[in-house]
């Protein structure tokens, strides 16, 4: 049995903690967190010791994974504390504030020789993981457009937040472009990006926005658009579509059920899912259980560090070609 530390006891830290003490390969030994009201509501409900600093819980012997699960703003210190305590870690996205912090983690990792997974849930998603393996089948020929949708229902999450996630085209943005040059094979080269504050201008003050329009341009050739909102007052949206040379393919918006009712001058569906946990909660489950796989070294299906460096190049680089108007090339540092 695997002991695990969780660091962050927020929204994310959360479901991880659910998650590793539902699993029976592994036991929640810590969490830490500072603010130890928070870690100690996680532990009263799933068990393990709390803290308020990184140091305490890797000095545990016990610990033989760390999962970091807090805000963006700290990833990089929690990330390399991790690498050198010589412990295997799941770390949430994306990987630093910055593309030269995301650089240092990996250069730590690697001299260290550790085994880090970035947090990109989606890639367990069912839906999406036929889609990508029906891609690699060669069913629609080769892939030359894809386009993404995600839009979140409220509550949109206050301007100021943006100081600890990194902004939307980092923190929401992440997911998406690693799912894109999963999907289609090959790294992205540049990408323009189109945002502005049409939900809540207060993302203005701290360099955000809430709404945003994106495409991206692979060393293939192949394109892939993005559509991406803070806001969707029908439920939470996400799809993928990949149009191919022989054909196109989907993985569409997924109803909360499947029953459709048919009456009289009406065709009623079931709405989409009511927020992104009720959406993809199993993908954590399995990510979990990937992770621990990989941190007692038996192989593993996992996103690394270089695809969390890939997405985040990508951010930073839309985040640019946002402010300048222009397309902005991207430079492969991972």
């Amino acid at each position: 049995m695997t002991g695990i530390a969780i660091i962050g006891a927020g929204v994310i830290g959360r479901v991880h903690a659910r998650n590793v003490a539902a699993n029976p390969d592994c036991e929640l030994l810590w969490v830490v967190d500072h603010d130890l009201g928070r870690a100690r509501a996680l532990t009263a409900a799933h068990g393990g010791q709390t803290a308020d600093d990184i140091a305490t819980a890797l000095r545990d012997d016990r610990v033989g994974a760390v999962i970091i699960a807090s805000s963006t703003s700290a990833h990089c210190a929690h990330l390399l504390a991790t690498v050198a305590a010589g412990r295997p870690v799941l770390c949430e996205k994306p990987v630093a504030d910055d593309i030269d912090d995301a650089r240092r983690c990996a250069e730590a990792a690697d001299k260290a020789g550790v085994t880090v997974a970035v947090g990109f849930n989606r890639r367990y998603d069912t839906t999406h993981r036929a889609l990508f393996a029906r891609l690699r089948a060669g069913e629609i020929g080769t892939p030359e457009l894809l386009h993404i949708v995600s839009r979140t229902n409220p509550p949109v999450p206050a301007p100021e937040s943006v100081r600890l996630s990194g902004g939307m085209l980092r923190e929401k943005g992440a997911h998406h472009y690693d799912l894109a040059a999963w999907m289609v094979d090959a790294d992205p080269v540049a990408v323009f990006c189109a945002g502005d504050c049409l939900i809540d201008p207060g993302f203005a003050a701290f360099g955000d926005v809430d709404t945003a329009a994106l495409t991206l341009r692979f060393a293939t050739g192949a394109l892939a658009t993005f559509s991406f909102s803070r806001r969707a007052a029908h439920g939470f949206e996400e799809m993928i579509e990949v149009f191919g040379s022989d054909g196109m393919m989907e993985s569409p918006r997924l109803r909360a059920g499947a029953v459709t009712v048919y009456r009289k001058g009406a065709v009623v569906a079931e709405g989409l899912h009511g927020g992104w946990y009720d959406r993809f909660a199993p993908t954590y489950e399995a990510e979990l259980a990937q992770f621990l796989l990989a941190a007692n070294a038996k192989p593993a299906v996992y996103a690394t560090l270089a695809d969390g460096i890939r997405a985040q190049a990508v951010a930073e680089a839309a985040i640019v070609s946002m402010r300048e108007g222009r397309m902005q090339r991207i430079a492969k540092v991972w």
